[in-house]
């Protein structure tokens, strides 16, 4: 008999400390908040969605004489019917390096140490038209960087172009126009 009376308050004892536990407010461990309860106001904006583009790849090498001109990474020979990176576009850009050196995307806010066998990664989405450059970390320890280091400017890797949408439709080399078979394209 006294058992099952202690197993009866031992129930009544797990019920109040469970609706104890569920009516008091939890401490919120990242702001260190003991005592009280945390109210957060959420607003939400209507953020435009970005514009519909195209997912592209493409690798570089760097620190030639040339600064490299990444415009259409698909197409590196002007094929017909080949769109240059334009608005809305994602590059994953893989940048290589004749000496090894450190990259930054400043426009991005991205960083890379890239060499012969490894690349440096920079992925990007376009949300304006300009053109971007990839710069040297340190110029100083580039040899093609000598002029620039001289003139105190910054030192440029890459460079990366990205037109409107309709630019891009405009920049599109049309198709060579074929003779017919047989000849037949003669007076």
């Amino acid at each position: 008999m006294a058992a099952r009376r202690l197993l009866i308050v031992m129930l009544v004892l797990l019920g109040l400390s469970t609706l104890a536990a569920a009516l008091i407010p939890q401490r919120n461990l990242r702001d260190g908040d003991r005592t009280g309860s945390t109210t957060q106001s959420t607003t939400t904006t209507a953020t435009p969605a970005p514009p519909p583009g195209r997912a592209l790849s493409a690798s570089i090498l760097v620190g030639g004489k040339k600064v490299p001109l990444v415009a259409s990474p698909i197409c590196a020979k002007r094929k017909p019917r080949c769109e240059p990176i334009h608005v809305g576009d994602r590059l994953s850009l893989m940048v290589y390096s004749k000496n090894g050196a450190q990259l930054e995307f400043p426009e991005f806010g991205q960083f890379g140490f890239a060499s012969r066998d490894a690349p440096a990664f920079f992925e990007v989405l376009f949300d304006a038209p300009d053109r971007f450059g990839i710069l040297f970390a340190d110029p100083e320890l580039v040899p093609a960087c000598g002029k620039a280091v001289d003139r105190g400017t910054p030192c440029v890797a890459a460079r990366i172009e990205v037109l409107t949408e309709a630019a891009a439709r405009k920049a599109v080399v049309p198709r060579a126009k074929r003779p017919a078979r047989g000849g037949s394209d003669r007076p």
